[in-house]
């Protein structure tokens, strides 16, 4: 009975590999960055259109400014976390461990806004609406920050788990992941101050 067992997940090379993931990862924030760049030109062009006053109807309360920024501060974070970890290996671990609480936090503070918004309304039935073109363009900003958060969330927490079990991983392909983790952690705290800085326009 044969008892060598050493395994290898793929047969190409650590390299090859990082750079197929490296492309997956960029497909995947060319994708969702056209998708944020379209409902950013959305809220701009409707709030500047304002056909009947529909873009912010009289009374209807919105956000703070502050608060659309408070929501995007773990991704900021989590950058530099990443950034400070890729510096120092020893500093991996904790610094994903705290990435994915603050992202954790981050998740529950935008879940906890969208619990909350202050202008929903009901119309004669009861059914609640939501009351003009900012609350409709809000909630799509709102749940492009609650997907940013779950998979940058399940990424630091794959560093992490990753990062225990120290020299078992072959440390080339290690290195690719890490810069490719890197790009999304880029991309995400991008795409977070744009979102911030477009909805600060009410």
């Amino acid at each position: 009975m044969a008892t060598h067992t050493e395994f290898h997940v793929h047969h190409d090379s650590p390299e090859k590999v990082g750079r197929r993931e490296r492309l997956g990862v960029r497909l995947l924030i060319v994708a969702d960055g056209s998708f944020l760049f379209a409902i950013i030109f959305s809220w701009f062009y409707l709030r500047n259109l304002n056909v009947n006053n529909a873009w912010l109807p009289k009374g209807v309360k919105t956000f703070s400014t502050a608060s659309s920024w408070w929501v995007i501060v773990p991704f900021i974070i989590v950058f530099i976390a990443h950034r400070v970890s890729m510096r120092n290996r020893s500093l991996r671990v904790p610094a994903m461990a705290l990435s994915t609480v603050l992202l954790i936090i981050g998740a529950w503070y935008q879940w906890h806004q969208v619990c909350n918004m202050p202008f929903v309304a009901q119309d004669a039935n009861g059914r609640p609406f939501y009351n003009g073109a900012y609350a409709s363009n809000w909630i799509i900003f709102a749940g492009t920050n609650m997907f940013h958060y779950i998979i940058t969330a399940f990424i630091t927490l794959g560093l992490f788990l990753r990062g225990l079990r120290g020299n078992l991983l072959d440390p080339v392909l290690e290195e690719w992941r890490q810069r490719v983790a890197g790009s999304w952690f880029t991309w995400v705290m991008i795409g977070g101050i744009l979102s911030a800085f477009t909805t600060s326009f009410k």
